[in-house]
């Protein structure tokens, strides 16, 4: 009798350590967590990000295309996606749903169904060469997007940052550092019922439409982006979170300065970009040689009270972009593309979120900055600056197309590291204190003479919004912002500027998620190629070693406890 209990129980036991490792395996599929022991955090969301997946009122839905045969890197931003994801379903629960789409799996009809749908939104198959073990090389297609449906919504997620001047692993790297910030960017805008409004500034021969229609386009995504003139209602500019100055050429008159004053008292935000040099390609183009002079727009003393000074100079920078320059002035014509040391191409803070992980920002005759004042409760970071090989030029400049021909002198460049753009985020004193409310204005309210905390950017060069127009008066051409014509290339003056706009319309930390850093580990390839035969032999020779130990350990010990 005591043996069939004996036996009873262990069965009883059995059942229960049964039950209860399919009970853990069920809660580990339902459950998903994870401690993150990292030293920046890399899996942890943020408390904004948290909040806002919380308060999904309707279904989300996502495709992710980064799926099938890939290579390490392409690997690690997939399987980094997935992760994400998991992160955020977890906080969202059943408001969220994901999945992974491999396109090699489909059919043909089906895969140029697939390729037509991401080709609305701009996505194309990124070709990806390597070389195999037996030196052939291997092309391959990889879709590094994702695609987000909210309520009958559409958007679409580019997961790949390409920065030509980064190695694939480290634009895998920042790819990877983006990714909550892309995908709670997507869900956010999707989200978004009432776009904020923000204005462009007119009246002032600031830049038109069609000079800004890449950045208004690009900024009609996230904004209701209107343009219009202050005229004589002190209140006008309220109900925007933003109003742009794009290179006005004309002066301000004081009313529109109260305006713009008190408006920025009041909480508003506000975007300069100012020449203080009136100078033209345009002018250059029609004669060899043109003079650029000082520009007032007489915003000098608005902007010296706000602890900004626009200097008039121009500044030419090695590390330049390139023009078209005929090379044949007889008979047909023959463009080349020759350095512009006007056109700095212009580095990035990397530290901040309007422009880490950002290319080059290409400017056309900019300026400098300098910082002005004491005791201003201010806070201040440069976005913008020249190379380290950088001439500062005083009004008035002589500018001629025969510079071209000429190599710069290296003891000429010697100022470097010029601030071309900041941002200023505190409490500002207004320029109107102890000054009469100028004539003609409607609706004025009490005069402020310090603001509420808010933020101000300008930058020393109003070419950086513009995109270039052909044909303007006739069948105007669009050609993108920031588009280099010499090398072709597109610099990152539109990711400037998004970036820009929205960190000065955010209120709620989302664009701290673009600062977010994490720490590229790379194996030392010294290391790796002379230890290579050492480690291949370890990983063989170690799992057979243990079965061996293991094999002769069960052995002895049986032997021991049955041998009698």
């Amino acid at each position: 009798m005591s043996v069939s209990l004996n036996h009873s129980n262990k069965a009883v036991q059995l059942l229960i350590v049964f039950f209860g490792m399919v009970a853990i395996a069920w809660l580990s599929h339902q459950v998903f967590f994870r401690i993150d022991l990292t030293s920046e955090k890399r899996y942890t969301l943020t408390n904004t990000t948290r909040q806002f997946m919380q308060d999904l009122d309707s279904e989300l839905y996502v495709k992710v295309y980064l799926e099938g045969s890939l290579n390490s890197g392409f690997s690690r931003l997939s399987n980094a996606s997935r992760e994400m994801l998991e992160e955020l379903k977890a906080e969202a629960g059943r408001s969220m749903q994901f999945e992974f789409i491999n396109p090699d799996e489909k059919s043909a009809k089906e895969k140029k169904a697939l390729l037509e749908e991401l080709a609305e939104y701009g996505f194309e198959a990124q070709t990806v060469f390597e070389t195999a073990e037996d030196g052939r090389q291997i092309q391959s297609f990889v879709f590094p997007y994702a695609l987000v449906y909210y309520k009958e919504r559409i958007i679409g997620v580019n997961l790949l940052e390409n920065l030509p001047s980064r190695s694939g692993l480290e634009n895998i790297n920042i790819s990877i550092e983006s990714l909550e910030y892309k995908f709670t960017n997507a869900f956010k805008r999707l989200s978004v019922e009432d776009k904020p409004r923000i204005a462009f500034l007119e009246g002032h021969g600031e830049l038109d439409e069609l000079d800004v229609i890449e950045a208004t386009d690009a900024l009609s995504e996230y904004y209701q982006v209107e343009r219009g003139q202050i005229g004589n209602d002190a209140s006008v500019l309220d109900p925007y979170e933003l109003v742009i100055i794009a290179k006005p050429s004309k002066a301000f008159s004081e009313k529109d300065k109260f305006v713009l004053d008190q408006y920025l008292m009041r909480g508003g935000r506000l975007l300069y970009l100012i020449d203080a040099v009136n100078v033209t390609l345009d002018s250059l183009r029609k004669a060899p040689q043109t003079i650029g002079l000082y520009n007032d727009v007489n915003l000098d003393d608005q902007l010296f009270k706000y602890g900004v000074r626009v200097n008039p100079v121009l500044i030419e920078d090695v590390q330049a972009g390139r023009i078209l320059m005929n090379a044949r002035p007889q008979g047909p014509p023959q463009l080349v593309p020759v350095p512009w040391l006007y056109s700095p191409l212009l580095a990035s803070a990397q530290n901040h979120p309007v422009t880490r992980n950002i290319n080059l920002v290409r400017g056309g005759f900019t300026g400098t900055i300098d910082t002005v004042g004491v005791g201003l409760k201010l806070q201040r970071q440069v976005l913008l600056r020249s190379s380290q090989y950088t001439k500062v030029n005083q009004t008035p400049v002589f500018i001629t197309m025969a510079d071209i021909n000429k190599p710069p002198r290296q003891e000429a460049f010697n100022a470097p590291y010029q601030t071309v753009a900041l941002v200023q985020e505190g409490v500002f004193p207004s320029v109107f204190t102890n000054r009469q409310v100028p004539e003609g204005l409607s609706a004025v309210k009490r005069v402020l003479t310090e603001s509420k905390a808010t933020r101000l950017m300008v930058v020393a060069d109003g070419d950086i919004i513009r995109n270039q127009v052909r044909f303007k008066s006739a069948n105007p051409q669009i050609l993108p912002l920031g588009f280099d014509e010499g090398s072709e290339q597109v610099y990152g003056n539109k990711d400037f500027i998004i970036n820009a706009v929205n960190y000065l319309c955010d209120d709620e930390g989302w664009m701290q998620l673009r600062g977010r850093h994490l720490t590229l580990r790379l194996l030392d390839k010294q290391k790796l190629a002379e230890g290579t035969l050492w480690w291949k032999s370890l990983n063989v020779a170690v799992p057979v070693l243990l079965v061996i130990v293991c094999c002769v350990l069960f052995i002895y010990f049986r032997h021991r406890r049955y041998g009698r």
